[in-house]
């Protein structure tokens, strides 16, 4: 008796148990924004990006997820839409005269930078963890008289997420 009485008691708690659960998950699924995306240099092709003569924002023109809208292709800016943390990073790949940063607002973050001589190629990355205000920026930059290479291997990525909203 005693046995039947604990298990009904266990059954009962684990439901309460199981309709917490699923209140909890609908109430973080439909509060939490989401904003994520991830993109390359190229379309299609292969060859430099640069030299310019002034510092540019590189253009990731193949946009792979863009949940949330945040990233513009065409602006090669991402607008923070909510308020919140973000997680930024990039990729950059040459073979000698590269230098890439990651800015806010036109403020430097990080950068990256390949100098190097011969015929080595070279991978550089770099991360940051920005916290945004609804209509800030945040891009890839190149800078003045560097250049970087791509082709079909989406060597040049940039990325961002949000983390959490504030």
């Amino acid at each position: 008796m005693r046995a039947s009485i604990f298990l009904l008691e266990v059954k009962s708690m684990n439901k309460a148990q199981e309709e917490e659960l699923k209140t909890l998950k609908k109430d973080l699924s439909a509060g939490q924004p989401k904003v994520a995306f991830s993109a390359a240099l190229r379309t299609y092709g292969s060859g430099n990006v640069g030299p310019f003569t002034t510092d540019i924002p590189l253009q990731y023109k193949r946009v792979f997820p863009n949940v949330g809208s945040g990233n513009n292709p065409a602006t090669v800016v991402f607008t923070g839409m909510v308020k919140g943390v973000y997680y930024f990073c990039y990729t950059m790949f040459y073979n000698g005269n590269a230098n890439v940063s990651l800015r806010k607002n036109g403020q430097l973050l990080v950068s990256s930078r390949d100098v190097g001589s011969g015929p080595a190629q070279d991978f550089a990355s770099n991360a940051a963890v920005v916290e945004l205000e609804v209509g800030d920026s945040v891009y890839a930059q190149l800078s003045a008289n560097r250049e970087v290479f791509d082709d079909g291997g989406n060597n040049n990525t940039s990325s961002g997420v949000l983390l959490f909203p504030m």
